[in-house]
């Protein structure tokens, strides 16, 4: 691979933006990969703004577009590492099979990712908390309004450094009024459409506080399923609990190494059913749970409340749980060199 002079200066010189709130401070240099004629191309380094895509693309018309959310830390690290790239690798292509989008090689994908973060190394904060956000993404380029499969796409890593996120604990809005998917749909998977989809009941949930949505299952309406961006937990009576996954929301890379975390301490986990009016009724009776969030942006955050559209308001607790501050101190040590990687989840950059 040949990269340009003009590349290898834009990084020399390069000034981060001042707002790095996640997902802000995107960096102009991307890796590429381009399909046609039924393969995927060498990688190539470019200039983001040369990765240029049509309105008419049936990525826009279709939404036939997908993504990973990763991160790479170097905080105690000599070299940089990033957090489960297999697993986000494996999760792609099972994106990319559903939305009918040519299944990228393993090898391509890995190599893209160590590839822009040994480009942006200097780029990659130190501070405990913060790293450096990779977002891949594979999108229909075929400038067609014809309803049918693109033939050819792009793949691409996109960048931007991320300071930690406020150590609060939060309030959710119950998502009672829409659905965001349905069973055999795409919710299980990481397509564009699916957050559109739940921006509307973002804006509802900002109007009354709350950081987030919690969103309940299609069928019935009353089991526990997500956040908008993040998978649910609860510890109650010794054991973590966490909704059974199902094809209408996302199987969680944090959410899986959070069970290992759990079983590892000796917790009992359970994935079944959670019934938001039972789990309503515990809180009112007053007994002690916790409830938290996982994710790539912020890994571990604890709840604080859920709220109805009519203000209503059920506390869970005022203060961060052990169990939630504990799992979320074993994750960050880990991404951040401090404790022992038991797991192989952390990477080398190469």
């Amino acid at each position: 691979m040949i990269i340009r002079q003009q590349i290898y200066d834009e990084l020399k010189t390069l000034k981060v933006p001042a707002d790095k709130t996640f997902g802000k401070a995107l960096l102009p240099v991307i890796v590429r990969s381009i399909y046609q004629a039924g393969a995927w191309s060498e990688l190539e380094v470019v200039f983001d703004c040369e990765n240029q895509i049509s309105g008419a693309s049936v990525a826009v018309q279709y939404a036939q577009s997908i993504f990973e959310g990763m991160k790479a830390y170097k905080v105690n690290q000599d070299i940089p590492q990033i957090f489960r790239p297999l697993d986000h690798a494996k999760r792609f292509n099972d994106s990319a099979k559903r939305m009918c989008i040519p299944a990228l090689p393993e090898e391509l994908f890995l190599q893209a990712v160590n590839l822009i973060s040994k480009l942006y190394e200097n780029h990659i904060p130190s501070q405990t908390g913060c790293a450096l956000y990779l977002r891949p993404s594979a999108y229909a380029t075929d400038y067609s309004l014809a309803i049918t499969p693109s033939e050819k796409y792009c793949f691409s890593v996109h960048v931007a450094p991320t300071l930690p996120f406020a150590n609060e604990m939060i309030s959710v809005l119950i998502e009672r009024q829409n659905k965001r998917s349905a069973l055999g749909g795409t919710g299980n998977v990481k397509t564009a459409g699916n957050y559109a989809a739940g921006f509307g009941a973002l804006r509802r949930a900002q109007q009354v506080g709350c950081a987030t949505n919690l969103w309940l299952d299609p069928v019935y309406n009353k089991f526990i399923e997500e956040f908008s961006l993040m998978n649910f937990f609860i510890y109650y009576e010794g054991i973590l609990h966490t909704p059974k996954l199902q094809s209408s929301f996302l199987p969680g890379v944090v959410r899986r190494s959070i069970i290992s975390l759990t079983k590892d301490m000796g917790i009992k986990v359970s994935e079944q059913q959670i019934d938001i009016d039972k789990l309503i009724k515990i809180i009112q009776s007053g007994e002690q749970i916790e409830a938290f969030s996982t994710g790539t942006a912020a890994a571990v955050t604890p709840i604080k409340s859920f709220k109805e559209v009519d203000g209503t308001e059920y506390i869970i607790s005022q203060e961060i749980g052990r169990i939630s501050k504990l799992l979320k101190t074993q994750l960050n040590d880990i991404h951040e060199a401090k404790a022992e990687d038991r797991f192989n989840w952390m990477q080398n950059i190469y």
